[in-house]
């Protein structure tokens, strides 16, 4: 099963940092124009079952995703899941790490499997590591500030 993972070291209290991702606006908040998401339906904090709906239209033609959060463990960890999508598999755990001096670690780890069929041929492993990679550098400096 493919993974990645990246994380950011911000100047806030966990507490703070763990609050704002809960915020599901502030997933657009911190997504690059480019990959075009926008939020359809989503509570206004996440909690335990929560569904949100996006849609993305960055990569081609507009995809909708629906996630719903598995796991919520305030205020250090929360887990959500692609139950619609283009993906195989989607999971996404974002954690926060409490340091000294009001300092935190914003963790985001991530499984994920390319779709099956024709469309896997195009939307490859390294292809979705790519895009990941590229959406969360831009992510984590929007969250660096914001946060900060």
């Amino acid at each position: 099963m493919p993974r990645f993972e990246a994380s950011i070291q911000v100047a806030c209290a966990a507490d703070h940092a763990f609050e704002f991702l809960v915020n599901p606006e502030n997933a657009v908040r911190v997504t690059s124009a480019d990959v075009g998401l926008r939020l359809l339906e989503a509570p206004e904090r996440i909690a335990l079952g929560s569904r949100l709906t996006f849609e993305l239209s960055g990569f081609g033609p507009t995809q909708r995703m629906v996630h719903e959060v598995i796991a919520f463990e305030p205020p250090r960890r929360f887990t959500e899941h692609q139950v619609e999508g283009p993906l195989a598999k989607f999971v996404h755990e974002h954690s926060v790490e409490p340091l000294a001096d009001r300092q935190s670690i914003i963790i985001d780890r991530i499984e994920f499997e390319p779709p099956g069929g024709l469309l896997g041929f195009l939307v490859t492993e390294e292809m979705i590591r790519q895009v990941l990679e590229s959406s969360f550098a831009h992510r984590q400096a929007e969250m660096k500030r914001l946060l900060e």
